[in-house]
């Protein structure tokens, strides 16, 4: 006796396009769903900036205040989760380390370029800072070698008059 051929079984064939149809709709209401997660985007008002000359600030306000000042400029992609907390966390750190909005909070002036070499320069020097993911979206803000010779004279300068104003505190 011979059995009959068995017919392939179709039923997962069929089940795919409706798990998939499924797993679409889960998924965008899951989206949709994650929009309704408040994040914060206040930006607390500037309380004292670094003191700078222009240029030195026209540079740090490009490449470095939407994360390190209270003057962040939200972007769309800042209203859209998971991206949106990813960047508020950002931001967030960016703050408790260094605000150039309350920069005169931490520093007294004549502190402000040694700071700023011993700390921030380090950073942008080795292209630790601006983070490699926030360029391709703010390419404004890398930094050209003219914009860190700008950086690293201003430091420097500043560093050299100071100097001379202690020492001439401690002549009087």
């Amino acid at each position: 006796m011979t059995e009959p051929a068995q017919q392939p079984d179709e039923t997962p064939q069929k089940m795919k396009p409706s798990i998939i149809r499924r797993l679409a709709v889960f998924g965008l209401v899951l989206f949709l769903g994650l929009q309704l997660v408040p994040i914060d985007r206040h930006n607390p008002e500037v309380v004292a900036d670094i003191n700078a000359p222009e240029e030195v600030k026209l540079i740090l306000r490009r490449a470095c205040y939407d994360c390190h000042s209270n003057e962040t400029k939200w972007p769309w992609y800042s209203y859209v989760a998971p991206g949106s907390w990813l960047m508020a966390k950002d931001v967030r750190e960016g703050r408790d380390y260094l605000n150039f909005s309350e920069w005169g909070d931490y520093y007294e002036m004549e502190e402000t370029p040694e700071y700023f070499l011993d700390e921030c320069f380090g950073s942008i020097e080795s292209g630790e800072m601006p983070l490699w993911f926030y360029l391709p979206m703010h390419p404004e803000a890398k930094l050209t070698a003219e914009d860190m010779k700008i950086l690293k004279e201003w430091c420097q300068a500043e560093e050299s008059v100071v100097s001379e104003e202690i020492e001439e505190d401690i002549e009087s």
